[in-house]
C-alpha cells in the first residue's frame, strides 16, 4: 500500500524487557491465576460461541449484485447532523461548538543532527518537545483567514489548487480553506515521481501549487513541464531554502497568505452537497496515477457512517495523525477527528516510536509524547509490530512462549465474542500480565 512507503521498523524490545526477564515467584502464580481462572469460568458460563453480525442485506434498486448495511446502522447515513452536508459546513460547526477545546497539534523540534553509518551514509536524528497546540476556534481563524488570501492569488470556484506534502497540521488548513471559497483540491502523495506529477497537475489544470518547502527543488526541475500552475505557495519548516522565483511563477511563504487573508478578509463562497471536493490521485503503481473525484456529500458521509460504528469518540478523545492525507483513509479519519471535537496531534512515520528512525536517542517518540487513545495503522505497520513481540517472544523461548502464546490466543477468543475474556476478570490479567507493556510501545492509551 502506499501509505506504508517509509514506515520504519518498529523496536518493540526495550519496551517488552521488564515482562520477558520477570521471573519471580509472585510473577509464576499470577501466570497460572491467568490461565487458570478464566478457562474455568468460560466453560462454567459461555456455553456454545456466539458469533457477532457484522452486516444485513440490503436492496439495490434492482441492480445485480448485493450490498450489505451495518447491522448497527438503522437507516442510511448521510450527515452526523442536521445541515452538516458539505466539509466546509462540518468544519464551520464544529469549530464553533468546540472552539476553546484543543484541536491541532504539533512538536516542537529542538535540535536537528546527522549521524554517520557503518557504510558511511549520514542519517537525520531529531530531538522533539512536547506538542504545541491551537483550539479549534484558533484554527478556524487561520483557516478563514487563509481562504481570503487565496481570493486574492486570483482563485474562484473554476480555478483548482493541489496539495503535494506530507502530512501536517497546515495542510488541513489549507485544504479547509479552499473549501471556504468552493475551490477543488487535488491531492498528491509527497512521494510521487516527476512524470506522476506533472501528469496530475496538468490534467487538472492546477492552477496553485501548495508544497512542503523541502519540495520546492522538485518542483522547480519539472516546471517547464508544467502547463497552467501561476502561484506556488509553501509550509515553512525550520530549514527552509525557498526559492526566489521558478521561472514566471509567484511565491508565497504559507503564513505570507495568512497574512494578507487576514489583512484583506473577503466573504464565504460556500459549496453545496454535490459539488466535487477532492480529486484524489493514486499512488501510480500501475502506471500514471488516476484521480479519483469525490464531493462533498461523499467524504461527509463517511464520516457520519464512521461515528455510528464507533460512538463513543468525542472530545476527549486524541488522534495520533502520520498518514498521508492524500489518502482517502487519513483524510477520513481527521474528518472523523474534526466530527467528534477531538483533538489530533501530528507526527510522522519515521518518529512515531522511541525508536523511530529519526528520533534523537534519549528523546520520546510521537506516540509517546502524545499518549494517544487512537490512531489509523495500514498493515505493513501492524506487520512489523507484531513481528518485533513475535522475535523478541521465540528468543526467550520456555516459559515466556508459552504464557505469550495462550494469552494470544485468549484475547483472540475474546475479541470474536467471549463478554468473560473481553470485560472479565481473563482481560484485566493478561493486561497486566503480558499485554500492558506491549500497549506502552504505542503510547499506552
Amino acid at each position: 500500500m502506499a501509505d506504508s512507503e517509509g514506515v520504519e521498523q518498529i523496536d518493540v524490545e526495550g519496551s517488552l524487557s521488564t515482562f520477558m526477564e520477570d521471573r519471580s515467584y509472585g510473577a509464576v502464580i499470577a501466570v497460572l491465576v491467568a490461565i487458570a481462572v478464566p478457562l474455568v469460568l468460560s466453560s462454567m458460563f459461555m456455553g456454545k460461541k456466539k458469533v457477532k453480525q457484522r452486516g444485513v442485506p440490503v436492496e439495490v434498486g434492482g441492480e445485480p449484485g448485493f450490498a450489505m448495511r451495518n447491522v448497527r446502522s438503522k437507516k442510511l447515513v448521510d450527515v452526523p447532523w442536521e445541515g452538516a452536508t458539505t466539509m466546509a459546513a462540518l468544519f464551520e460547526q464544529s469549530c464553533k461548538k468546540h472552539s476553546q477545546l484543543r484541536f491541532l497539534g504539533t512538536r516542537k523540534l529542538i535540535d536537528r543532527s546527522f549521524v554517520s553509518g557503518s557504510d558511511g551514509r549520514k542519517f537525520e536524528k531529531l530531538e522533539l518537545g512536547d506538542y504545541q497546540w491551537q483550539t479549534f476556534g484558533q484554527v478556524f481563524e487561520r483557516v478563514c483567514n487563509f481562504a481570503s488570501g487565496l481570493i486574492h492569488l486570483g482563485h474562484d470556484p473554476e480555478t483548482r489548487i493541489a496539495i503535494f506534502s506530507d502530512t501536517r497540521a497546515e495542510w488541513l488548513i489549507a485544504f479547509e480553506g479552499c473549501f471556504r471559497q468552493n475551490i477543488t483540491v487535488v491531492t498528491i502523495y509527497a512521494s510521487l515521481g516527476d512524470d506522476a506529477l506533472i501528469h496530475s497537475l496538468n490534467e487538472t489544470k492546477v492552477t496553485t501549487l501548495i508544497c512542503d518547502a523541502k519540495l520546492l527543488k522538485k518542483v522547480a526541475t519539472v516546471a517547464s513541464s508544467l502547463e497552467t500552475v501561476k502561484n506556488v505557495i509553501y509550509f515553512e519548516s525550520d530549514n527552509t531554502e525557498a526559492l526566489s522565483n521558478i521561472g514566471d511563477w509567484k511565491i508565497s511563504s504559507f503564513s505570507e497568505v495568512e497574512k494578507t487573508g487576514q489583512n484583506n478578509p473577503v466573504n464565504a463562497r460556500l459549496p453545496i452537497k454535490k459539488d466535487v471536493a477532492v480529486i484524489m490521485y493514486t499512488s501510480g503503481s500501475t502506471g500514471l496515477p488516476k484521480g479519483v473525484m469525490m464531493t462533498h456529500g461523499n467524504v461527509v458521509a463517511t464520516a457520519a457512517a464512521v461515528m455510528t460504528v464507533i460512538p463513543g469518540i468525542g472530545p476527549n478523545d486524541v488522534y495520533l495523525a502520520y498518514l498521508p492525507l492524500a489518502h482517502i483513509f487519513e483524510l477520513a479519519a481527521e474528518t472523523v477527528m474534526i466530527t467528534a471535537g477531538s483533538s489530533i496531534g501530528y507526527g510522522s512515520a519515521l518518529t512515531l516510536t522511541d525508536t523511530s528512525n529519526k528520533i534523537k536517542k534519549g528523546t520520546m517518540g510521537d506516540a509517546s509524547a502524545l499518549k494517544p487513545t487512537l490512531m489509523a495503522a495500514v498493515p505493513a505497520i501492524l506487520d512489523r509490530v507484531r513481528d518485533g513481540v513475535v522475535k523478541k517472544v521465540e528468543e526467550k523461548g520456555g516459559l515466556t512462549t508459552k504464557l505469550f502464546n495462550a494469552a494470544y490466543k485468549r484475547r483472540l477468543l475474546a475479541i470474536d465474542g467471549s463478554w468473560l475474556g473481553a470485560w472479565g476478570l481473563e482481560k484485566l490479567l493478561w493486561d497486566a500480565v503480558v499485554f500492558k507493556k506491549i500497549k506502552s510501545v504505542l503510547g499506552g492509551k
